[in-house]
C-alpha cells in the first residue's frame, strides 16, 4: 500500500504543477481580456481539488510510510540530517500552508466583484500557493517515481 500511494502522489505531484500554470495562465491572460468565465471557474476548481487530494494522500503517507515511522522513532536525530528534517517539518508545513492559500484564493476570487478583480484575486493567491509548492518539493528526490 506505500509504495501505490507514494508513486500516486508523485504522479499527481506533476498534475499539480500543470494545474497550477494553466490556472495562472488563465489569470494572467484574463486580466487582459477582463472577464472572468466558466473556464476559469473550473480550472480554480481543479487545482483546489488536486491540491486537497495531495494533502490527503501526504497525511496516509505520514501515517504508512515506514521512513517516517523511522523519523518519528528518533525525531531529535531526524532533525540533525537535512533530507530527514525537510520530510519531517518542512515538506508538511509548507504543503498545508499552500493548501491554505488555495482556498483562501478560491474564496477571494468567488466573493470578488468584478471579473478583473477575480483575476487579480486568483493571481495573487494562487500565484503564492504554487511558489509554496515549489519550495516543498523535493527536487533532489527521483522526479518520476512509478513503483
Amino acid at each position: 500500500m506505500y509504495e501505490l500511494l507514494l508513486t500516486f502522489h508523485n504522479l499527481a505531484r506533476w498534475l499539480v504543477l500543470l494545474a497550477a500554470a494553466y490556472l495562472l495562465y488563465r489569470a494572467w491572460t484574463g486580466l487582459r481580456r477582463r472577464s472572468y468565465t466558466p473556464a476559469d471557474r473550473r480550472a480554480g476548481l481543479a487545482y483546489t481539488a488536486l491540491m486537497d487530494l495531495q494533502l490527503l494522500v501526504g497525511a496516509l503517507l505520514m501515517v504508512f510510510s515506514p521512513f517516517m515511522a523511522s523519523l518519528y522513532a528518533d525525531p531529535s536525530a531526524a532533525m540533525k540530517a537535512s533530507p530527514s528534517r525537510f520530510f519531517l517539518a518542512e515538506h508538511w508545513v509548507l504543503m498545508l500552508l499552500a493548501v491554505v492559500l488555495v482556498h483562501l484564493g478560491s474564496a477571494r476570487v468567488r466573493k470578488a466583484s468584478s471579473d478583473e478583480l477575480k483575476q487579480r484575486q486568483a493571481l495573487l493567491w494562487y500565484g503564492l500557493s504554487l511558489a509554496l509548492v515549489l519550495l516543498a518539493i523535493p527536487w533532489w528526490r527521483p522526479l518520476l517515481r512509478l513503483g
